[in-house]
């Protein structure tokens, strides 16, 4: 809020102009109001779509059902909207503007329509038609025109219709057609070419047999799993596997084979016998042993007769016969369920094949079946498309009223006696309004160009914060210093007092005037003073002399002639008056550096602690830069809510450029609360105690 009443106290003129202009417009516009508008005479009439009571509900026999409900009024449709449209089309009012009276008044029928007010009932079926115009006469006549323009479109609209849906119905109605007799074509030569008519039975005689003959296959396949288990289980007995016991086994039937196997085990005991008498180069053992190779040879001869292309090691050779060795039993049964399970897996792998056969005559009939239902569907839509037509055309000739009914008079054309006028209390209201936010524009604007300086401003200066000030006001000596303002500068003295200052010299400015830099300079020197230190203060705002009256002495002043002049305020501080220059030789002055000369002299005329400079406004004079270029240290005054941010950050700018050393800033007008002044006490109660 305080931000916003800185605001307009610095744009106040501008504001001030603009709502006394305002003002005056509205007063001159209220006071005159015939010259600018004109009575406005209002015609009335209403108008009423009828809802028929009855309902059409035609049989057409094979070409189905003709139903017409009629006009029914729902949120989504209401028919009121069309006839709304209908009213205020180009096409109705561009008739009644062509015979209007005034109609050179109005440049373009969008003009002309805001004439017209067209405004449906809720909940009902009626239309009211409102019309203004400059005279009674004009409001009558043009409402007359829009009702006999309405009725006009209404049957140019009703004949349209009924020759474009004739035309669409009539080519559709071919189409239609055709496509029916060209959709029965393919399904008839569809089922001659495959024979399906109602292909369910087939199917399902199919699925039928595929069922049986799958449960068919699942038993053999079952049946010749177990004899191969059987099989497998003799072989792990016999420790060989089918086919090599059927080797062994032929090799066990052969007689001659199991002659010579006889004969070979005889002279094996033999030969063995004779060993145990004689040496192997006996002749009796070696006899023996000629037989035994001869008998080997001519059983190895007979088992290539009997198992051409077998190997010895594919064949257990100690095999016999069935009435000698018990394993030729076993060899028999895992030959008889090895045959068994090969039988009835050929037997299984002939109904798979079985079953493939089935499957694919039904994915057959099953893709043949979705060709035929596809031409079925086709043809069912043909004959609907075809069957919807006719019907459209039955229910066109039976009601043409349906689209664009026949609307009905209610009401008028009716005449509103009293004239309507513009409102003075809206022209005042708008007046007001344009008061406010022109202002506002004004006033942002303004703002825009040349913003205020604020809080979020500081930040963004990048210096040290010294102090925040509640509003400086003006001091005098003679009376002291308020409570608040006394512990404010004394914190300050305490500040500057820790400052390492070049010769000692500190110079206080600001960027334009009425920031306060004058009052606080002077309040600075005071507390320093109290604080026991001398202070030198030096008015050098030498075209304002602001500190030199502000303490009383405009009158010693001088020219240069003169030297300078050194004023006793108080033990221990003095006052360096302004010299009178003119101001086109002030900067010559600083130039020359008679300011350098006087300053020096004034400061070596007693042994001051500090000597504070009241320089005049940075942006306004050029005389506080030639300044800081022998005052290095400068503090810096800024006045939010009355400082110009882009002034602020100009005058910082320039002192940065001639190598000022600037301490920090100093914030003017941050209220502060009174309850942090209350440990202080009360002045007159301290004084009454030091008495």
């Amino acid at each position: 809020m305080n931000h916003a009443l800185s605001v307009v106290r610095r744009h106040w003129p501008p504001l001030l102009a603009l709502n006394l202009l305002l003002i005056a417009a509205t007063v001159y516009v209220i006071t005159n109001i015939e010259k600018f508008v004109s009575p406005t005479w209002k015609a009335n009439a209403q108008l009423n779509i009828p809802i028929k009571g009855d309902k059409l509900n035609a049989n057409l026999g094979t070409l189905g059902n003709l139903s017409d409900g009629g006009s029914d009024f729902t949120r989504e449709v209401n028919p009121l909207y069309t006839q709304s449209a209908i009213l205020m089309s180009d096409s109705v009012l561009g008739r009644v503007l062509t015979v209007d009276p005034e109609k050179s008044e109005f440049s373009n029928l969008e003009d002309y329509k805001k004439l017209f007010t067209i405004e449906p009932q809720t909940q009902t079926t009626v239309i009211d038609l409102e019309v203004e115009a400059t005279s009674p006469e004009l409001a009558y006549q043009r409402v007359k025109t829009l009702m006999n323009s309405y009725q006009k479109r209404l049957n140019e609209l009703r004949q349209q219709d009924v020759k474009s849906q004739d035309q669409f119905a009539e080519n559709a109605l071919k189409k239609a057609q055709n496509n029916l007799i060209l959709a029965q074509n393919k399904l008839t030569q569809f089922q001659q070419s495959t024979g399906l008519f109602e292909s369910e039975t087939q199917t399902q005689e199919l699925m039928q047999s595929i069922n049986k003959l799958r449960a068919t296959q699942t038993e053999i396949s079952s049946e010749a799993e177990s004899h191969a288990t059987q099989a497998r289980v003799a072989a792990a007995q016999l420790g060989m596997n089918p086919q090599h016991a059927l080797n062994s086994l032929r090799l066990a039937e052969n007689k001659e084979y199991q002659s010579i196997r006889d004969k070979l085990s005889a002279t094996e005991i033999e030969l063995s016998e004779s060993r145990g008498i004689y040496t192997d180069k006996m002749p009796q053992v070696k006899s023996l042993l000629l037989k035994r190779d001869e008998l080997r040879r001519e059983a190895n001869r007979q088992m290539a007769q009997v198992l051409p292309g077998v190997s010895s090691s594919q064949v257990d050779v100690t095999l016999g016969d069935s009435s000698t060795d018990s394993r030729t039993a076993i060899v028999a049964d895992l030959i008889r369920s090895q045959s068994t399970a090969q039988g009835l897996k050929q037997q299984a792998s002939l109904l798979e094949k079985e079953l493939d056969k089935l499957n694919n005559e039904v994915k057959f009939i099953a893709k043949n079946q979705g060709i035929l239902i596809e031409l079925q569907r086709k043809y069912e839509i043909a004959e609907g498309v075809y069957k919807g037509i006719i019907a459209q055309l039955s229910q066109n000739k039976i009601n043409a009223f349906d689209a664009y009914p026949n609307v009905q008079l209610i009401d008028g054309p009716s005449l509103n006696p009293k004239p309507l006028t513009a409102s003075r209390k809206l022209i005042a209201l708008g007046g007001l309004l344009a008061s406010l936010f022109g202002s506002l524009s004004v006033l942002l604007l303004l703002e825009s160009r040349n913003p205020l300086f604020n809080s979020k401003d500081l930040q963004q200066a990048g210096l040290p914060l010294v102090l925040r000030f509640p509003r400086l006001r003006s001091l005098s000596l003679e009376k002291g210093l308020d409570e608040k303002s006394e512990v404010e500068f004394q914190r300050l003295a305490a500040i500057v007092s820790s400052f390492e200052l070049e010769n000692r010299r500190l110079m206080i400015t600001s960027a334009t005037r009425s920031e306060g830099k004058t009052t606080l300079t002077l309040g600075l020197a005071w507390a320093l003073v109290q604080l026991g230190f001398r202070v030198l203060l030096v008015d050098a705002d030498l075209r304002q002399a602001e500190m030199s009256r502000k303490l009383g002495y405009p009158q010693f002043r001088r020219g240069t002639g003169y030297p300078e002049i050194l004023l006793p305020i108080h033990p221990g501080f003095d006052l360096m008056l302004a010299p009178l220059i003119q101001p086109n030789k002030i900067g010559e002055f600083f130039l020359r550096g008679e300011f350098e000369q006087r300053l020096n002299r004034a400061q070596a005329s007693d042994n001051y602690d500090f000597i504070l400079i009241d320089s005049p406004p940075v942006n306004l004079t050029s005389e506080t830069s030639l300044m800081s270029r022998l005052i290095q240290n400068v503090m810096f005054l800024v006045r939010p809510g009355s400082s110009d941010r882009y002034s602020v950050f100009d005058s910082l700018e320039q002192l940065k450029q001639q190598d000022a050393e600037i301490k920090g800033l100093i914030v003017n007008g941050v209220e502060t609360r009174t309850a942090n002044y209350r440990y202080y006490g009360n002045r007159q109660e301290l004084l009454e105690a030091e008495s």
